[in-house]
């Protein structure tokens, strides 16, 4: 029976170690890409809601970073849909879109989302260089950028009173200050 236990231990601990990636794995997928940097995605798991891994390859050196690794059982009662807020990187759930936000010469700063709850889209302003996030605070994420302004058109939703959705539509600019909004929300009776 000890030497199962201590077969098994070991075991475990070899998958702990296999799983902890020191370079880009085989099975990640381009998800962004400009003239400087591949943002890939690598799925982690096989669960409902997947751990993610975000990697970047600089082309220029062809250097490795992995940037963040998803939780998807982070507490998340930070979520606000008031405001914009600091969160850290290891707070977000799971990732499935990426859209590079920097330009010129900055730092890479990406604008990650994915759906934790089968219902929600969650946004997320991430930087190479900090160990947090800035959380948007909306529900249906990105549907463009201005790119005279360079300001994130989110999409989000909000309830009638009376019963029923309508759209909200904000813009926010790469530090997730909210810019400008606007909703056409109709005198609405059920």
């Amino acid at each position: 029976m000890k030497v199962r236990h201590l077969f098994l231990s070991f075991a475990l601990g070899m998958c702990t170690f296999a799983c902890q990636h020191t370079t880009i794995p085989k099975s990640a997928y381009v998800a962004a890409e400009n003239k400087d940097v591949v943002v890939l995605l690598n799925r982690e798991d096989a669960n409902d809601i997947p751990q993610v891994s975000l990697w970047l390859r600089y082309k220029e050196t062809n250097n490795e970073k992995r940037l963040l690794i998803t939780r998807p059982h982070a507490r998340r009662d930070w979520r606000t849909y008031t405001g914009s807020v600091r969160i850290p990187v290891d707070s977000i759930a799971t990732i499935s879109k990426v859209t590079i936000i920097s330009y010129g010469d900055e730092p890479v700063k990406l604008l990650v989302e994915g759906c934790s709850d089968d219902r929600n889209v969650e946004s997320f302003i991430v930087s190479e260089n900090s160990k947090e996030a800035i959380c948007l605070p909306t529900t249906n994420g990105l549907i463009g950028i201005a790119e005279e302004e360079f300001l994130l058109i989110m999409e989000s939703y909000e309830y009638y009173e009376e019963g029923g959705r309508y759209s909200r539509i904000d813009a926010f600019d790469r530090d997730g200050n909210l810019f400008s909004s606007m909703s056409p929300k109709l005198n609405h009776k059920q």
